[in-house]
């Protein structure tokens, strides 16, 4: 042995004594001055490399323990060593293999057997990190279990299986064993860092900041955790911070997919979805595979009624994830709201069949089920849903809606109570509670819930149309109310929508005009009582007519109605603004509204001002408040001159006699030819309106009449009046208003009794100040008479429309007063009373009511007037537009 291996040697050993006693540096310097001489050394670097794998810097330490192995493949010790950095390293084929050629130079001992154990695991625990990744969540749990079984201090086994609770719901159990895993490795910031997403998942959001925190102190370039950071930030309400942390996140590494889709998350959450998008994209074009993305990017697509987009990129994340329950439940709700619930029913039963976030699924399930009418299958996915998660808001809610929809009003109630108190910033669920409370007649409780749903979510479509709907039905609150909220409608959510541009339609006053009908009722509704006539009558040669359909489902009046129109246009799965620019690629003239501000309508298309000519008939018989309408067609009985201008927004267009013809449901039963009091012996009056529109100035009314007929009977239809709560609560309000019980026959509403109650009432009370409609005719129909008062504005003349128009203006009353005394007469007097049922309904099948081709003539001379005043430049600004006529 030469001096310089003597003297190697010897430092050798004085390095390792240091070692042995903790002081690494001068261990280290030792090492290195060997090598300086002894390049190759073996005991220089094994130790070295024995170092640098306790610093955790794997590249060196592999470097150096595969020179002191290539030195010295005799000894076993380095063998054992650099099978041990590869397994580190997560090479665990390499480690394996070492450990064979080992294996083959007889090298055996304790040591060996016990890092092929670890070999074992470590195969074991990528499998299972691999199932964990795509999804296959009880596989990888078995695997963990398995690992912990045969080594219980596993650190990575516990800290994944600890994720893997977290993820599966068990988040308090997730968090004790993350916990175990840091009690093994306390410097892993990866472990810290998922404690940290763990606790905040679990509500302890001071607790989830300081873990993450210690990860970043640990690994101050660690941008998963700064980018984790800012997602605890944005659960507690701190955008800005939360934004700040993902800045830094993508300045420590530009491409952290993770950080850009996170941040869009931020944004699609603050109402950004256009920058949303592209934070997502940019995350995309980093990951391509990157599953969470696509399926964020399909909600924020899915936002902006983008949805064939959104259905792309939510069937992609699924390609990439194949069991992904939140992204096939969204898939599963995007099919809902394309038309497709066959298909939405096949995604979230899948969901259901992996009994991950199944709660979710069942609850989806529920909905579209409800949908499709299905009520009792629909209760019962709702109900396992909250027995799989009773905290489930979204579960409360809808099962709020298919007992309402049932007639379960004080059920739907208590569950709307829950989705507030597990959720009390839910404004859905406070819309309809709003929604339960009007259909029980508590007005002034639905008006406060709307309000207060608007106060949660300014920009909710919905809650602002059953607002202004809801204002109508009140006595208490003046019509002007309904006015004021319509236009506060307009400036807040409409106005701001106008496109301001030349029209290119033809100036031509005489030629073939476009007329398109805009609906979400051309199916089995009340509306097409009055508007298949209407169509049946039109004539082609002057008018060409497209139908706008924004029906969630078709049925066999579809059916019927579809070949009436020239062109059908389906437009519910379409954005506001891509429905105007199909109207305008059309070329439609005049441009007719429905729907008002009641259910499925598409007021925001008409906001932006598609057609010249924009007209508001039938659906909703008050004005929108829109600015871009120009007109609501009405009558001179429902809105006589010079009375309502002051109410409307729009030009009041009145047509000769009535703004509707009517046109019974096929099947009606034959009215009996003689008033109900012949049999029984006793007077029944009776209303089978909507309650909502049953006000207490009604019934006080009504209770002044019943005094007056002391021997009447008063029959009413109530939804929900087979709920125990709802009616005792009915029962005393019409007490306390004067009614007697034992001379009420309250019945819940039935499909079945929709027109066989009339044939057991004597005359029936339209209620006020909003009147009867279609429930009107339907009794007159059926020979009863109809006691109407005339108010100050439509919806309070509708009444007057109807008697009017066939031929009974005796039976309308200019004051309350006047109206009890007519009830008064008509029932103390029989033969008046038989004088008027006989034949009603021959008089009416004669009248301007059922006069179709007369009121399609009506109509059409209204549309060709309009566009003729259009040509002349003759309409005026909305608030100084005269009054119109046809």
């Amino acid at each position: 042995m030469n001096a310089s291996a003597r003297s190697g040697n010897k430092a050798v050993r004085k390095g390792l004594v240091h070692l042995d006693a903790g002081r690494t540096e001068n261990a280290e310097r030792l090492f290195r001055s060997v090598l300086k001489s002894e390049p190759n050394n073996p005991e220089a670097n094994h130790a070295l490399g024995t170092l640098a794998v306790q610093q955790g810097n794997l590249p060196a330490a592999l470097a150096f323990l595969t020179k002191a192995l290539r030195a010295n493949p005799q000894e076993g010790r380095y063998w054992l060593s650099f099978a041990e950095a590869l397994l580190l390293a997560g090479s665990i084929g390499d480690a394996r293999a070492v450990l064979e050629k080992a294996a083959a130079r007889g090298f055996s001992n304790p040591a060996i057997a016990a890092l092929r154990i670890r070999l074992d695991h470590a195969e074991m625990h990528q499998r299972a990190l691999d199932h964990q990744r795509s999804g296959r969540l009880a596989e990888a749990e078995k695997l963990y279990t398995a690992i912990l079984l045969a080594d219980p201090v596993h650190a990575d086994s516990l800290h994944m299986i600890g994720v893997l609770a977290s993820q599966t719901g068990r988040v308090g159990l997730g968090i004790e064993l993350i916990g175990q895993a840091i009690r093994q490795k306390a410097d892993m910031a990866s472990f810290h860092r998922s404690l940290g997403s763990a606790l905040a998942a679990h509500g302890q959001i001071e607790d989830a900041i300081k873990s993450l925190e210690r990860a970043l102190e640990i690994d101050p370039q660690d941008a998963v955790a700064l980018s984790d950071l800012g997602n605890i930030h944005r659960q507690n309400n701190d955008g800005k911070t939360a934004y700040s942390c993902y800045e830094k996140a993508i300045r420590i590494d530009p491409n952290h997919a993770l950080a850009f889709n996170n941040m869009g998350s931020l944004l699609r959450e603050s109402g950004n979805p256009v920058e949303a998008i592209e934070r997502y994209r940019q995350a995309l074009a980093i990951a391509p595979g990157f599953a969470e993305a696509h399926y964020n990017l399909g909600t924020a697509l899915a936002d902006l009624n983008r949805l064939q987009e959104a259905l792309a990129h939510f069937q992609r994340a699924i390609e990439l994830r194949p069991v992904f329950p939140d992204a096939q439940t969204n898939l599963g709700n995007l099919h809902r709201r394309l038309g497709n619930p066959d298909e939405a029913i096949r995604q979230y039963g899948a969901v259901i069949a992996t009994g991950v976030n199944a709660a979710n699924a069942h609850n989806d399930m529920g909905a579209v089920l409800f949908d499709q009418g299905k009520t009792n299958e629909a209760i019962g996915h709702l109900v396992e849903a909250l027995r799989q998660n009773p905290e489930l808001a979204e579960a409360h809610n809808n099962l709020g809606n298919v007992l309402n929809e049932a007639g379960r009003l004080d059920e739907a109630i208590r569950h709307y109570q829950e989705a507030l108190r597990i959720k009390p910033g839910y404004a859905l669920a406070m819309s309809n509670i709003a929604g339960a409370f009007k259909a029980q007649g508590r007005i002034a409780e639905a008006i406060d819930s709307y309000r207060s749903a608007i106060g949660l979510k300014p920009d909710f479509i919905d809650a602002h149309n059953n607002l202004i709907m809801l204002l109508g039905y009140s006595a208490e609150v003046p019509h002007q109310a309904l006015v004021d909220q319509a236009r506060l409608f307009d400036v807040n959510v409409a106005a701001p929508l106008l496109r301001r541009r030349a029209f290119a339609n033809k100036t031509d006053p005489d030629r073939r005009l476009r007329i398109g009908y805009v609906s979400g009722d051309f199916r089995d509704h009340a509306v097409n009582y009055f508007f298949e006539p209407l169509l049946q009558h039109h004539q082609l040669r002057d008018f060409e007519f497209f139908a706008y359909a924004n029906l969630r489902s078709e049925d066999e009046v579809t059916t019927r109605l579809k070949p009436r129109f020239d062109h059908w246009r389906d437009i519910r799965t379409i954005s506001d603004d891509a429905a105007a620019d199909l109207v305008e690629a059309d070329g439609i003239d005049i441009l007719i509204d429905m729907s008002g501000h009641m259910a499925a309508n598409r007021l925001l298309v008409f906001a932006r001002k598609p057609a010249p000519i924009q007209a508001s008939w039938l659906g909703f018989t008050t004005t929108t408040g829109l600015t871009a309408i120009d007109y609501r067609i009405t009558d001179p009985y429902a809105d006589p001159v010079g009375m309502t201008e002051h109410l409307n927004t729009d030009t009041l267009w009145r047509l000769p006699a009535t703004f509707c013809c009517y046109q019974p449901r096929a099947g009606i039963p034959e009215p009996i030819d003689h008033p109900p009091r012949e049999d029984n012996g006793f007077t029944t009056f009776g209303c089978f309106n909507n309650f909502t529109k049953v006000s207490d100035r009604t019934l006080k009314r009504w209770a002044d009449i019943l005094t007056r007929v002391p021997d009447a009977r008063l029959l009413l239809e109530i939804v929900g009046i087979d709920s125990p709560d709802f009616r005792r609560e009915t029962e005393a309000r019409l007490a306390g208003l004067g009614l007697p019980l034992d001379r009420l026959m309250l019945e819940p509403r039935k499909r079945s009794n929709q027109y066989v109650l009339y044939n057991k009432i004597d005359i029936a009370l339209d209620p006020f100040p909003f009147n009867g409609g279609t429930t009107t005719l339907d009794a007159l129909w059926m020979g009863v008479p109809v006691v109407a008062l005339a108010g100050e504005y439509f919806t309070a003349r509708m009444g007057v429309t109807i008697l009017n128009n066939i031929g009974l203006p005796e039976l309308i009353a200019e004051s309350e007063s006047a109206y009890v005394d007519l009830a008064t007469r008509l029932a103390t007097d029989l033969p008046g009373l038989r004088a008027v049922r006989h034949n009603l309904r021959h008089k009416m099948a004669g009248s301007r009511m059922m006069d179709f081709a007369a009121f399609a003539r009506d109509i059409e001379a209204a549309y060709r007037g309009m566009w003729q005043a259009w040509c002349g430049n003759q309409v005026m600004p909305p608030t100084s537009r005269p009054s119109a006529s046809a």
